[in-house]
């Protein structure tokens, strides 16, 4: 579905039915492109779109459960839940796309990219929940604040924050990863209840939980404040 207004929405006919878990946008010679990815379909587990209404069906790298894209530094790049050798994918115009090795076989759940640095979170793993690449192509396991269900990463105002679903009094990680040294300075934040997504604005960095009726707002993404959400509703 599409909106002007983030109020007003209409109902737009996808490339395919498939379960469709994340979308982004990017600059393909010099023109926007939506780019979605599933985790299930055959051979059409990517579909993009110039204008998010009319969208077209492009095959993955694999068939993998293709959890999270993003954009960045002139690449799409996904991550998976599953595959061999082939967690992640990337392409430069989101229609051919190349295997990649992810830095470990983990569940990757969510990956971003800002200040010049992919970043991917995972569900599971022992010390590697995080990973991190400069070109998106070879990738790095980096030790996560604590080994919880990472499900969400975002970057803004010089920070990248995860959320995750699982832990105690730790639901929340941040780094101030600066691309000029060598590994991220990661803390774990107390955080209530199951975290699912995390975006950034200028204004605030928000995450909405999963079932539970809190979301949280930070300014800089240290300090966590409980917020009333409009409904208690699953998002």
């Amino acid at each position: 579905m599409t909106s002007p207004d983030g109020i007003t929405w209409t109902a737009q006919t996808s490339a395919a039915d498939n379960s469709w878990t994340n979308v982004t946008y990017g600059i393909v010679n010099g023109n926007g492109l939506f780019v979605a990815v599933s985790n299930d379909g055959t051979g059409n587990r990517v579909m993009t779109s110039p204008d998010g209404i009319t969208w077209s069906a492009q095959t993955s790298a694999a068939d993998n459960s293709w959890t999270s894209v993003t954009y960045g530094n002139g690449l799409f790049v996904a991550v998976a839940e599953n595959g061999t050798n082939n967690r992640v994918m990337t392409s430069p115009d989101g229609i051919n796309w190349s295997s990649r090795n992810a830095a470990a076989e983990n569940f990757w759940f969510n990956v971003s990219y800002g200040n010049g640095l992919f970043v991917a979170v995972a569900a599971n793993g022992t010390g590697n929940r995080v990973m991190t690449s400069s070109d998106g192509i070879t990738w790095t396991t980096r030790t996560s604040a604590a080994d919880n269900f990472w499900l969400s990463v975002t970057y803004g105002n010089g920070l990248f924050v995860a959320v995750a679903g699982s832990g105690t009094g730790n639901r929340v990680m941040t780094s101030s990863y600066n691309v000029v040294v060598d590994a991220p300075v990661i803390s774990a934040i107390n955080a209530r209840n199951n975290g699912a997504q995390i975006i950034f604005s200028n204004t605030a960095s928000v995450f909405a939980p999963a079932i539970v009726n809190y979301e949280y707002s930070t300014d800089d993404g240290t300090t966590w404040i409980a917020r009333s959400p409009a409904s208690n509703l699953s998002p």
